[in-house]
């Protein structure tokens, strides 16, 4: 690889970064549109909605938008890899969200994801993806740092035993979107992001169908509010259409530990909007916290380029 590859792959464009920051608003408005959805939806049900109209749009994009070189078809071990990406990043990682936050806290889940960036350095450095810096550990250390005292402020952490369940659940689905994290990077250097999520959750949809049918088939006989329809709306399209798209195509260019550590950013974006539209508090050192996630990330995801390596000598 040349230098100047290498030094692509390690310091990232801003477009990414960028991408990225859209993906964690997105995803902390979720909190709060999940919330509302689930006051009519049963949470196996939109996971369904989220997986089917996601497999809708993106199907529907990708036959819309024809490459300049033809798709080869997906060989057997593709759909093998499309489909262990698709149980780990949307079938379990969704439902462990949905139903976790149903039986849990807000509160509980922004805390809880936090060891996502943890998990997904940890994985990658033990299947030997990644290596772990000091600068990056110490980045992710200063983003939970930020984010807990961003967070418990606003309610501490709920361990009573109703909360117990969904608790494990959080976990569960953080673990699994670490795995994915991980695991998706070399099936993108070859097959562009579109056409993985399309798969994806396809895939996700067909698994968790099952499940979420009886209480699919019951929504569909009392209908929804237009709050829990725009909620529902919002669960497909913002927070899953839009940013499962823009995080792999960021993730088919970044490592994943970078990818994740913007995870840190959606307790504030949480905190923000609700401060903003549901008249909550913020907590007494919000400004402090807000900038320790920052420098966290920005240490993490701000890679130096590597030196220039020297020019080969002219052959003779």
């Amino acid at each position: 690889m040349s230098a100047t590859a290498a030094a692509a792959r390690t310091r990232a464009p801003y477009t990414v970064h960028l991408a990225l920051a859209v993906v964690s608003l997105l995803f902390g408005g979720n909190y709060f549109a999940a919330k509302i959805a689930m006051r009519e939806v049963a949470p196996p049900a939109l996971v369904v909605l989220r997986a089917w109209g996601t497999t809708a749009i993106l199907f529907a994009w990708m036959s819309a938008v024809r490459p300049s070189v033809p798709r080869s078809p997906l060989s057997r071990k593709d759909l093998v890899q499309l489909f262990v990406l698709s149980v780990l990043g949307a079938s379990i990682n969704q439902y462990c969200f949905l139903e976790g936050l149903s039986r849990s806290t807000a509160t509980n889940a922004g805390i809880i994801f936090m060891i996502n960036p943890v998990l997904t350095m940890a994985f990658a450095v033990l299947l030997k993806r990644e290596t772990a810096s000091p600068r990056a550990m110490l980045g992710v250390a200063l983003g939970v740092v930020g984010a807990t005292l961003m967070i418990v402020p606003r309610g501490g952490f709920d361990m009573s035993a109703r909360a117990a369940g969904g608790n494990a659940l959080l976990v569960l689905g953080s673990v699994t979107y670490a795995l994915y994290l991980v695991l998706a990077r070399p099936i993108l250097a070859r097959l562009d992001p579109i056409r993985v999520m399309s798969w994806v959750f396809l895939f996700a949809g067909l698994t968790i169908l099952p499940i979420g049918l009886r209480d699919l088939s019951t929504l569909f006989g009392t209908g929804l509010s237009p709050a829990g329809l725009g909620a529902v709306l919002y669960a497909v399209v913002g927070a899953t259409v839009i940013p499962y798209v823009l995080n792999t195509w960021a993730l088919a260019r970044v490592q994943s530990s970078i990818v994740s550590v913007y995870i840190l950013i959606q307790p504030v974006v949480a905190a923000f909007l609700g401060y903003t539209f549901l008249g909550e508090t913020l907590a007494p050192n919000a400004a402090l916290a807000a900038a320790l996630v920052l420098a966290g990330v920005a240490l993490t995801a701000w890679r130096p380029a590597p030196a220039e390596a020297p020019a080969p000598p002219a052959s003779r």
